[in-house]
């Protein structure tokens, strides 16, 4: 079973389009395990809106070695992913970044609440 608060690299992610390999980080368990993905800059249509800027939490490449470079978690869209889609594991987060996912999702307008009440339960 996959953990929660850790980093998944997807192949071929049915959410991107065309479908490409992405990054997520798992933050609760539904039906489905539950997670944020990460982009490698803030789409312009998010910097223009406050909102759903908030939402973004940064990764610091110096934090997280699988990382080429800065990254942010968009934690204003959370996807559901099978557990056999999460079958390369990478970092834990660690509490710092906890602790910034938990907040952005406290501020969402967009995340439905029985997802926000599953991620600010979960250590």
């Amino acid at each position: 079973m996959p953990d929660i608060w850790r980093v998944y690299r997807i192949k071929k992610c049915r959410y991107t389009h065309p479908p490409k390999d992405k990054f997520v980080v798992i933050v609760c368990r539904d039906i489905e395990c539950m997670g944020f993905l990460l982009n490698s800059t803030i789409h312009p249509f998010i910097l223009k809106r406050p909102y759903l800027l908030k939402c973004q939490v940064m990764l610091s490449n110096s934090d997280y070695g699988f990382l080429f470079h800065d990254s942010y978690i968009d934690c204003g869209r959370i996807f559901a992913f099978e557990d056999a889609e999460l079958v390369v594991g990478l970092e834990l987060v660690n509490d710092k970044t906890k602790a910034d996912i938990k907040s952005a999702v406290a501020k969402s307008k967009t995340i439905e609440k029985k997802y926000k009440d599953l991620i600010l339960s979960n250590r």
